[in-house]
């Protein structure tokens, strides 16, 4: 017993010593310098104040990606008409009529080559962004009464007669339209004609007459400039060329010139 006494002292001595098994030491705020200790109530203002992270990233997409049009900007949606009427004058450069025997009424020569004419008709939009495309159809009336024109022989001699010529005519075909910045719209179009004709022309014993239908093609151009009320006012040319056929002793009713209009349109 008295050797087992003797051991435990310096067993004990040797536990104490061995590295890595000395008791944790508190650390009391001695331990650290003043400049380091922060007070709790900072701590907690700091965590109510700072932001709440979301708990998925978001990327922000340019304000470009989703391009706002301009409040004053006309929009023109597929399906939707573009009604125009319009009102003008034809400057033809040929308006002939074939008559029996050596000879023909030429009545670009008188005055029967300028011709009052209005109508209207629509535009229907298909597709385009940019540029818009589509169908139009459109109709027109003109005419005019005691005209002079003129019937030429063989032998080159003139005869004056005076002419009463009534013009229909039915017209469409695909169009394009763009529209330059808010207020303005160009456009274009061409396709197939149907024309209806009567004409009657009587002096120096030459009086006759005949109606008919007849047949051609036109292309058409204008520039439109909006209104704050939405509507367009422009203008535009028209070029087409037609024949019919007069029947009786009139052969053919050839046509072919200009109209130059003045336009209105809406639905937009």
């Amino acid at each position: 017993m008295a050797r087992i006494a003797a051991i435990v002292p310096f067993l004990l001595l040797a536990s104490c010593a061995t590295p890595g098994r000395h008791a944790p030491r508190e650390i009391v705020a001695s331990d650290l310098g003043a400049d380091e200790l922060v007070p709790a109530s900072d701590i907690a203002n700091e965590t109510r104040s700072a932001p709440l992270q979301p708990a998925l990233p978001q990327t922000a997409l340019p304000q470009e990606a989703f391009p706002i049009p301009s409040r004053n900007a006309m929009v023109w949606r597929p399906g939707q008409a573009l009604m125009q009427g319009f009102l003008g004058v034809s400057y033809f450069s040929d308006v002939t009529v074939d008559i029996d025997g050596p000879g023909e009424v030429d009545g670009d020569d008188g005055d029967l080559d300028e011709l009052p004419v209005i109508g209207g008709g629509g535009q229907w939009k298909l597709g385009g962004d940019r540029i818009d495309f589509g169908i139009e159809g459109l109709l027109s009336f003109s005419g005019r009464a005691d005209a002079a024109a003129f019937v030429v022989g063989g032998g080159g001699a003139a005869v004056a007669v005076e002419v009463d010529l009534l013009i229909f005519e039915l017209y469409g075909g695909p169009f394009a339209s763009i529209f330059l910045g808010d207020k303005t719209r160009v456009y274009g179009a061409a396709g197939p004609l149907l024309q209806w004709a009567d004409y009657n022309q009587s002096g120096n014993g030459l009086g006759d007459d005949g109606s008919g239908f007849g047949s051609g093609y036109y292309a058409r151009t204008g520039i439109e400039f909006a209104l704050p009320s939405r509507a367009l006012i422009g203008f535009g040319a028209r070029w087409s060329d037609t024949s019919v056929d007069l029947g009786g002793s009139l052969g053919d009713l050839d046509i072919d010139g200009v109209q130059v209009l003045f336009t209105v349109s809406s639905g937009l």
